[in-house]
């Protein structure tokens, strides 16, 4: 039972943490017109740009219509290009414009703004601690979600 409480605990912290940084965020880079779906999409491309949608969206744990919906989104506002993929006619190669890189230095200022916010008081110790913790938790959350695909695709 107290490990329930503290299990619960940790969900509903994490739930709020969540919507936290969301309004955060969404109030800090609307000047952009970017949005908390957006604007990670133009940071891993900034950090692999040429790589195809699939690939970002499984980096970021997305579905693919979430991630067509975004990177949709950033060609419209000018941010990222697509290119036709020589390998594969069906692919597409995603790039940052020039519009693009200009914006990701204030973008990345404004998140590291906040993430000072968040853990102003604590020690690096217990952040990396955090962090060992934090990462346990989602490669479980991970492998379960990949064990239920798997038996649904059991039933197909």
């Amino acid at each position: 039972m107290y490990m329930d409480n503290k299990a619960k605990k940790l969900t509903m912290l994490n739930g709020s943490i969540y919507r936290c940084t969301q309004q955060y965020l969404e109030k800090n880079l609307e000047k952009f017109s970017l949005s908390i779906g957006t604007y990670p999409f133009l940071l891993a491309l900034n950090r692999n740009e040429g790589v195809c949608q699939n690939k970002i969206s499984n980096e970021l744990n997305v579905d693919k219509a979430m991630a067509t919906r975004n990177v949709r989104k950033l060609i419209e506002l000018g941010y990222i290009r697509k290119e036709q993929n020589t390998e594969d006619t069906r692919a597409y190669k995603l790039y940052v414009t020039s519009k693009g890189k200009e914006v990701i230095p204030e973008v990345i200022e404004i998140i590291q703004k906040w993430i000072d916010i968040l853990v102003k008081g604590t020690s690096e110790e217990k952040i990396e601690e955090s962090i060992e913790f934090l990462e346990r938790v989602l490669k479980n959350g991970k492998k379960y979600k990949d064990e239920c695909v798997e038996r649904m695709k059991s039933f197909e």
